[in-house]
């Protein structure tokens, strides 16, 4: 059998444009956003201290919010308040990208909490 080679150029062309068009574009993360490698670190240090903010009751004077954590996190991660507000806007915007972060965040809280109960 002999197929002529325009032809079949032709053809592949047309299967790889196909093929290219159904898949999803990669998001493009823009300037001034933390990348997902960034963000899970951050997520995890700071769903860590929510949940230890959570254990006081609202009597104890030595209980800290969010709004008094959150700056102490982000500085220790060298993060600028701008940066992390517009890196979770970007990323509210895109919950795939989100559900991917979440289940990397998910994993890493799970180590911790084996090692600690480990202990």
């Amino acid at each position: 059998m002999h197929i002529k080679t325009g032809s079949f150029h032709s053809a592949f062309l047309i299967l790889l444009t196909t093929v290219l068009s159904c898949s999803k574009p990669k998001t493009i993360i823009p300037a001034g956003v933390l990348t997902e490698k960034e963000m899970i670190p951050l997520l995890v240090d700071i769903h860590i201290a929510q949940a230890a903010a959570s254990i006081y009751n609202a009597s104890d004077s030595a209980m800290y919010n969010m709004n008094e954590m959150l700056p102490y996190i982000l500085s220790i991660h060298h993060v600028e308040k701008a940066t992390y507000d517009s890196s979770v806007g970007f990323y509210t915007r895109h919950p795939e990208l989100m559900q991917q972060m979440y289940e990397e965040v998910i994993n890493e809280l799970s180590k911790e909490e084996g090692e600690v109960s480990s202990k």
